[in-house]
């Protein structure tokens, strides 16, 4: 079948099996910090500190700026 351009798989023995999804309401959420540390980037000289809640896209932004040829 093959020569003919046919794919040859092997049957299932049996139909995918699914797991059940159970939804809590009554688990407990780790609270917020209470406060956050500050983050530094430090590039040679310059250090230049954000806020810990700074995306990351943020912070990638300046640490480019950081080390961008002058």
């Amino acid at each position: 079948m093959a020569r003919e351009g046919k794919l040859v798989l092997p049957a299932l023995a049996e139909e995918p099996s699914f797991a059940a999804l159970i939804v809590r309401e009554d688990v407990d959420v780790a609270p917020e910090p209470a406060q956050l540390s500050p983050l530094d980037l430090i590039c040679g000289a310059v250090t230049v500190r954000l806020d810990a809640r700074t995306s990351a896209a943020r912070i990638a932004e300046i640490a480019r700026a950081l080390n961008a040829p002058s």
